[in-house]
């Protein structure tokens, strides 16, 4: 898992009682440098493994622009994001595509921030995100960032 493996994991996780998906986490939060152009994606959730793969423009040394972004975790591709990005960062209208579901909508500095859909195997989860919180009713739904920043 990527980053939207982890934070799907723990949105699911949120929602359903489940911990967040397989595999160490390094830190919390961290750029991750394509190995083959250098240029830095920003990975809320970095695990032991993972590597990313830009295309796209790459200003000093950061995502810029239009691109993609292809995530792998010892070799095995598991995501793809689509979109804009910002100093390293998906920002305005993209999608995160993994293996058991897909999140499109609005980003700012790599958090869902706006108009959003999640969609897994346990449903759709649609609505105004605000840094990577979406409230329906009683239930808050994060995304890219931890449950105590929803407020």
């Amino acid at each position: 898992m990527t980053r939207s493996k982890w934070t799907m994991g723990l949105l699911l996780g949120l929602l359903l009682g489940s911990p967040p998906a397989h595999g160490q986490t390094k830190n919390l939060g961290d750029f991750i440098s394509d190995p083959k152009s250098g240029c830095k994606v920003w990975d809320p959730h970095p695990l032991v493994g993972e590597t990313a793969s830009w295309s796209g423009d790459c200003v000093q040394g950061f995502a810029q622009g239009p691109g993609n972004v292809l995530w792998s975790r010892d070799g095995k591709a598991f995501e793809k994001d689509e979109g804009s990005w910002d100093q390293g960062r998906q920002s305005g209208r993209g999608s995160q595509n993994w293996g058991s579901g897909r999140y499109e909508g609005e980003f700012r500095n790599g958090k869902p921030n706006g108009e959003g859909t999640a969609t897994n195997l346990h449903g759709v989860y649609e609505g105004r995100w605000k840094d990577g919180c979406l409230r329906q009713g009683e239930k808050t739904i994060t995304f890219a960032v931890p449950s105590s920043s929803c407020r």
